[in-house]
């Protein structure tokens, strides 16, 4: 029924879905499943992530590890406990790896950034190498790729540089965080990007915008969460803020699941994750994304100390466990949805291969 005018960018129709409820809400996600089955069938893709650091230099107004939460014990995971992780991530046959940290472009990070690369790719070449550090400059991000990176994670966060503004300090700016997504492209990464859906002063129109923009600049695969509000933050401080988030948490989190679902309908083709804040709002938040929309899921396999360290957001799930009791509950969730877990593969986006 609204296929073809979600294609077209029909305003209406986007805003009827992205505000969609009850048997409206079920026809999208319906065909959404559809789309996405044609493409990938009922597989999920595992990207073991490790969390290796959570110094960051930057102060965003809703992150948790921002420079300026001094209540903050930081950590940077040593390159033996890496080994260690690495070791798990082979015997559980992960298809990929996914390093993540906060954003620093000192020259010790990078050396340590690119030795990591350098070494997962010399001991296990089959794995996928994910990287997700911010924003970096292109001989940096070059070297990494040469080093056996083939993905790199940059969320946009929102595509409205007003909006942007609002939630980030005066010296990061929206146009040099774009300038490093078409870096990446240049650099033939499989490049992937996302917002945060719920932010307070984000629209309905701010969206669609969004979903523009993802289409427009052809990314291979996306990170999409929803905002979770984090207590140490100036967001998460300012009262209004909070009950605004309290308020709304439900029916935000049914916009965001009606996003993805759009989502994929206008790219049927490329990566989406599931996103682990999403069982913030519901315990089974990650299989009701991959029902619909998903097709990767990214257990973690950070060392168990480190993780309740590393809260972009507050209310983290699982954060007290290691990373096998993590595979082992995921995989049990998937299987029991009727999905199809896939081992020892990149699962790399097939959008990547068709439009290069």
């Amino acid at each position: 029924m609204f296929k073809k005018k979600l294609q077209k960018f029909d305003h209406k129709t986007l805003i009827k879905c992205l505000q969609a409820e009850d048997e409206l809400q079920q026809e999208l996600f319906q065909l959404a499943r559809q789309i996405k089955e044609e493409v990938f069938g009922k597989k999920i893709w595992f990207r073991g992530i490790i969390e290796f650091s959570n110094i960051c230099q930057n102060n965003c107004f809703y992150c948790g590890i921002r420079k300026g939460n001094k209540k903050l014990e930081r950590f940077k995971v040593s390159k033996e406990e890496i080994l260690d992780c690495l070791k798990f991530i082979d015997k559980a046959n992960y298809g990929s790896v996914v390093y993540q940290s906060g954003e620093l472009i000192s020259e010790i990070f990078k050396k340590y950034l690119l030795e990591i690369v350098k070494t997962t790719h010399k001991k296990y070449p089959q794995l996928g190498i994910t990287v997700s550090c911010g924003e970096q400059d292109f001989n940096f991000l070059k070297k990494l790729k040469q080093a056996g990176a083939i993905r790199y994670l940059l969320r946009i966060e929102t595509s409205n540089p007003e909006l942007y503004a609002n939630l980030h300090p005066e010296k990061m700016s929206w146009e040099k965080r774009f300038g490093c997504l078409k870096s990446l492209q240049k650099l033939d990464y499989q490049v992937g990007t996302g917002v945060m859906v719920g932010l307070p002063g984000q629209t309905i129109e701010d969206l669609i915008r969004d979903l523009k923009f993802f289409v427009d600049n052809k990314f291979d695969m996306f990170g999409i969460g929803p905002y979770v509000i984090h207590k140490d933050t100036p967001l998460g401080k300012d009262a209004k803020i909070q009950n605004w988030w309290q308020e709304n948490k439900e029916k935000n989190f049914n916009i965001f699941l009606n996003f993805l679902a759009i989502l994929r309908i206008l790219l049927p083709n490329v990566n989406i994750a599931a996103a682990t804040a999403c069982d913030v709002f519901d315990s089974s938040g990650r299989i009701k994304v991959l029902q619909v929309a998903g097709n990767v899921i990214m257990p973690s396999v950070t060392p168990k100390d480190c993780r309740d360290k590393y809260l972009l957001y507050q209310n983290k799930p699982n954060i007290d466990e290691g990373a096998d009791k993590s595979f082992k509950c995921i995989l049990n969730k998937i299987k029991k949805a009727g999905l199809e877990p896939v081992f020892g593969e990149q699962g790399n986006s097939p959008f990547y291969y068709k439009h290069n």
